[in-house]
């Protein structure tokens, strides 16, 4: 089950700072991505400057935003769906690491 990030989640907050002075709807999925992924990674910064291209990260966001009209939603919308899905694969890459444990315990 997807849990949505609150809109008070200080990540959702920090990403919103980010991308409300610019006009994000014209910049690509990857631009916004790299301004959210800086705004996460150093909340509190002002005008953090974007990840580098070659984050792990970027793809990830960038393939949930064109699955979506990500254009007309608002900044805080767009901000949410970010962490959300940013905290939906750490999740999952937590439970692959458990369950990777359990197969190598029932081996020994």
């Amino acid at each position: 089950m997807l849990r949505l990030a609150s809109l008070t989640d200080i990540r959702v907050c920090a990403v919103t700072e980010v991308l409300s002075p610019y006009e994000w709807r014209r910049h690509t999925p990857e631009m916004v991505s790299r301004r959210a992924l800086a705004a996460i990674d150093d909340p509190g910064t002002a005008n953090p400057v974007p990840v580098p291209r070659h984050d792990e990260r970027i793809d990830l966001l960038v393939d949930s935003l064109v699955r979506c009209r990500w254009r007309s939603l608002t900044a805080e919308a767009v901000s949410r769906r970010i962490v959300t899905v940013l905290d939906a694969c750490h999740a999952d890459s937590q439970w692959l690491q458990i369950e990777l444990h359990w197969l190598s315990e029932r081996h020994r």
